[in-house]
């Protein structure tokens, strides 16, 4: 993640590259759109509740392409941030994401209840696992990558079901089903430790055992668990349990 100074710095450099002088200097491009858009998102994590944050959200909103002043008075409102530290989350990322796993199954009977017997997500497999949890995330994560490929491992690429790259970590999706209970999810997952293992702070396992299939989960979490060490912190989460 960018430091407030980096992104000062980097607003300098635009203004100096991307400006037209003409009767009134324009700021444009881009780059300029992306820097607009990482600085908001970094400030509505670290500054949620302050006013300059919803200042520069403002004037953000209608800076690309226009008055090179706008960008002056956003590189001055990060100034005004760049000794001030971020207000802590009162919740990290561990509990959110424990939080959503545990209650996983809570929210997919929760939807299936709608009024006038509306079109729903039915949970049927591991690809409607991972279309509702993707959801679940991005309500509080803003940078979720789905399907992140990885390196070659034993002759063959893979990926892993979700990149959270803000904080190092792959989540691996498992609906539980006939033929594959705990011998092969342990199996599975086993295997998807050794491969992201070294490439990741934090590898999330999450198996949906809708139909209550798995014998032995709390074995299932501790055998998988345990295959983390030192090397990435390995968290098991069975729904529901």
């Amino acid at each position: 993640m960018k430091t407030i100074q980096e992104l000062i710095e980097e607003g300098i450099e635009i203004k100096s590259t991307c400006t037209r002088t003409e009767i009134i200097p324009i700021v444009s491009g881009d780059r300029y759109a992306e820097w607009l858009t990482y600085c908001e998102r970094l400030l509505r994590q670290q500054f949620p509740d302050d006013p300059q944050t919803l200042e520069f959200s403002d004037i953000a909103r209608g800076a690309n392409g226009n008055d090179a002043k706008q960008l002056d008075r956003l590189i001055g409102i990060l100034k005004a941030f760049a000794d001030i530290p971020p207000a802590v989350s009162s919740e990290s990322i561990d509990t959110i994401l424990e939080k959503i796993c545990v209650n996983f199954h809570r929210c997919a009977r929760s939807i299936l209840n709608r009024h006038g017997n509306r079109q729903t997500l039915e949970i049927n497999d591991e690809y409607d696992v991972q279309d509702l949890l993707q959801g679940i995330l991005r309500l509080f994560i803003d940078d979720v990558r789905p399907e992140d490929y990885i390196p070659s491992y034993a002759g063959g690429n893979s990926r892993t079901d979700f990149y959270l790259p803000q904080y190092e970590t792959y989540i691996e999706t498992k609906m539980t089903r006939n033929g594959l209970r705990d011998k092969e999810v342990g199996e599975q997952l086993a295997i998807d430790i050794a491969r992201y293992g070294d490439r990741c702070r934090t590898l999330v396992c999450f198996v949906y055992d809708k139909g209550s299939l798995l014998s032995n989960p709390y074995g299932l979490i501790s055998d998988l668990e345990a295959l983390g060490g030192d090397r990435v912190c390995v968290k098991v989460y069975i729904s529901p349990i």
